[in-house]
């Protein structure tokens, strides 16, 4: 079957009147289950691509797929025209398997096994390095390829550092891997950074583009014609973060450095910026414990909660990415118990399994559900059967008019037909969830 084809079976079409807290009720109306429910709204996914393209209209977005690879996602960014950053021979063979243009594919990866790298050169690829040794490889085992370099820049500011394992520094070591580039005959194209998700200071992105500039100017001593900029990720896709805290520093730092009429082909690798807040984890709690001071038994010091859910299904980055949860009560104010001190556990064995810890909230009770907004994104793809639990469940829907618009651009020019929508220009925003 077609793409669309396919993404239809996998959804159901609801009315565009029909409201997010209107499916959570219908999710939570099943009751508790043995496995969490994934709310998926696709809506939300086009809806941060429209705003891409209006907001960033010089830079191509490649979604990372590492960030959510849930089918529909996948299949609903390839029918809106994406490109792809992958960082492995399974993310490669998985897009290209849906016959995307190797061209709007960018194999991200700074650390190849030589398995990926003979893949690359019969797909013929581009790809990045970082170091001498990988750039000896690839002229081992891969000397005609098209390549980038990739940079880091320091941002301690920001919780993900990625520069702590990729990326050569800018300056000095980044102008010797060019010189030996040059020496091996390998064509050098262009240069990426990478910020890491959630970037806090949008400054960083005007700091790697000037760092760009200068770049690219001592390649150009060297002989080399670059033609391609790739931004890399550090956009948030929380639904409070507007895309223009990013595009400011963007268009000024593009504009400055290299303005349109060069010529350069610009992308970017945002991830968590399209999947996070199309996802909504819909969660019962299964038990509690009360824990009471040992000295007087009456003082309840602590609750604990477990869920069917926990660090190995949707709440790894809420443990060991910094992205701490903002619980929402699926109940009325009115039948809410005392606040009192919270940990929330996940449902296995493992005493580390827990995703927020003396945090307050109102006392509820056994088969009560908690809503989490904003788990798109590098939740489910963390996920594994340890202690034989089942991994959270993706409930998937779509309004109407939007599943005609995907309609349209299985047919079109997939830019021209999110652009010129009607629907989007008047529904880009994002309902905030609450119980009422």
């Amino acid at each position: 079957m077609d793409i669309l084809s396919v993404l239809r079976s996998r959804l159901e079409i609801v009315d565009d009147c029909v409201t997010s807290k209107q499916l959570v009720d219908r999710l939570v109306a099943r009751g508790p289950l043995e496995e969490s429910l994934h709310l998926t709204e696709l809506d939300t996914l086009v809806k941060r691509h429209y705003q891409w393209l209006k907001h960033l209209p010089r830079i191509r977005p490649f979604y990372a797929i590492k960030s959510n690879d849930e089918p529909s996602l996948v299949e609903t960014t390839i029918l809106l025209g994406c490109g792809y950053d992958c960082a492995s021979t399974g993310e490669l063979k998985r897009i290209l398997g849906f016959r995307v243009d190797p061209e709007r594919i960018m194999f991200g990866q700074p650390a190849k096994t030589i398995e990926s790298l003979e893949f690359a050169k019969k797909m013929k690829l581009r790809t990045v390095f970082d170091s001498e040794d990988e750039l000896r490889k690839i002229h081992r085992y891969y000397p005609e390829a098209k390549v980038v370099i990739r940079f880091r820049l320091e941002t301690v500011e920001d919780p993900m550092r990625l520069g702590i394992k990729f990326g050569c520094e800018v300056d000095l070591e980044a102008r010797e891997l060019l010189d030996l580039a040059k020496e091996l005959g390998i064509d050098v194209i262009g240069w990426c950074f990478n910020l890491g998700h959630s970037c806090i200071n949008p400054e960083n992105f005007y700091t790697g583009i000037k760092k760009g500039r200068e770049l690219t100017d001592y390649a150009e001593s060297l002989g080399f014609k670059f033609n391609l900029i790739d931004l890399g990720g550090g956009f948030s896709g929380d639904k409070d973060v507007s895309i223009d805290r990013y595009a400011e520093q963007i268009n000024r730092g593009l504009d400055e450095f290299f303005p349109a009429e060069l010529g350069y082909t610009i992308v970017a690798e945002p991830g968590r910026y399209y999947s996070a807040a199309a996802v909504t984890a819909v969660v019962p709690i299964h038990g509690k414990r009360m824990i009471r001071n040992k000295e007087n038994p009456k003082e309840i010091e602590n609750v604990f909660y477990f869920f069917n859910d926990g660090i190995y299904g949707t709440f790894y980055s809420a443990r060991y990415r910094g992205k701490g949860v903002k619980p929402i009560v699926w109940k009325s104010q009115s039948e809410w118990g005392p606040v009192r001190k919270t940990t929330f556990y996940g449902p296995s064995c493992d005493g580390i399994d827990f995703f927020a810890k003396d945090i307050d909230m109102p006392e509820l009770g056994v088969s009560d559900f908690v809503v989490f907004e904003n788990q798109g994104a590098y939740s489910r793809v963390h996920s594994c059967r340890f202690n034989g639990f089942c991994p959270p469940k993706p409930v998937t829907f779509v309004r109407k008019s939007v599943w005609e618009l995907l309609e349209e651009t299985s047919e079109g020019d997939a830019t021209r037909i999110v652009m010129d929508s009607k629907y989007l220009l008047e529904n880009d925003n994002f309902e905030k969830l609450a119980f009422e």
